[in-house]
């Protein structure tokens, strides 16, 4: 993981106890997809980059100065075993999804002069006694180039 990506994984395990040893990276994701698999957990997240956009800059006499906006998805995942249209799952996701919200939103990592904005949040899937939803937050940050 990504130092920004790190930040955010560490946060979520240090305030939301459910999920503490229960999030993997973009690698361990890619990894199960390409296996067919689920996480062994039956709640687990993945904190995933998910890129940045300009904010605007300039330049002037050998300076650059540029507004980034950095990307982080968090991907929540229930398991309802024996429940193949997953309606279980939904009160343990609204629960989960409320309690990352409130642990990254506000937040800045020490190396940020920002803090995150919860930007969307999404239902990925509910299929096959799997919810899965993913929540987006930004950073802005200040690239400067001399």
């Amino acid at each position: 993981m990504s130092t920004l990506e790190q930040s955010v994984a560490e946060r979520i395990a240090d305030q939301v106890p459910a999920l503490a040893g229960r999030i993997e990276d973009i690698a361990e994701l890619a990894a199960l997809i390409a296996a067919g698999a689920l996480p062994q957990h039956d709640v687990f997240a993945f904190v995933v980059p998910l890129g940045f956009d300009d904010r605007g800059g300039e330049s002037a006499t050998g300076v650059h100065t540029q507004m980034i906006e950095d990307a982080v998805g968090v991907i929540l995942g229930v398991k309802a075993r024996g429940d193949a249209k997953a309606k279980k799952a939904l009160p343990s996701i609204g629960e989960l999804k409320k309690n990352v919200v409130n642990a990254v939103a506000g937040w800045g990592s020490d190396n940020s002069a920002d803090v995150f904005y919860v930007r969307r949040g999404r239902l990925l899937s509910a299929d096959n006694g799997l919810v899965l939803y993913q929540i987006d937050f930004s950073l802005t940050d200040q690239l400067r180039i001399t």
